[in-house]
Formats: structure tokens, C-alpha cells, sequence
């Protein structure tokens, strides 16, 4: 099973955007952005938040693209 960690918008209309933490067909939206910190830390801590620690592990950082666009 693949967490994923990526930026999107929450609605057209809101024109808020922040991140979606998914891991099968569970997902969750979090209005957060890494704001300059370590973006590996920032993803570790949005899935212990959402799935609990025990999937932190499951973060494939080896087969990743981390992007600050």
C-alpha cells in the first residue's frame, strides 16, 4: 500500500489549496504547506497526524519526487 503526500486545491471555488494525504481509497485534506521546513518531516508529520505512526514507515523516499512548486 502507497501513502501519498501531494499539494492540490480544495474546491474550484474556494481557491484554498493545501495538501492531500491518501493511502488506498482514504483521504484526507489538510490546509498545511511546509512553509520552508524540511518537506520530509513535513509529510512524516501530515501521515502520523492522519494514518498514525505506524505508516510513517511506509513512505517510499527512495522512489519519491518532492517538489516546491
Amino acid at each position: 500500500m502507497k501513502i501519498i503526500v501531494y499539494h492540490a486545491l480544495y474546491g474550484c471555488e474556494t481557491g484554498c489549496c493545501g495538501h492531500y494525504v491518501e493511502m488506498g481509497d482514504r483521504r484526507k485534506y489538510e490546509f498545511e504547506h511546509p512553509c520552508g521546513d524540511d518537506p520530509r518531516a513535513f509529510a512524516e508529520r501530515l501521515v502520523r497526524d492522519v494514518f498514525g505512526e505506524e505508516h510513517v514507515k511506509d513512505l517510499d523516499w527512495e522512489n519519491c519526487e518532492v517538489r516546491d512548486d
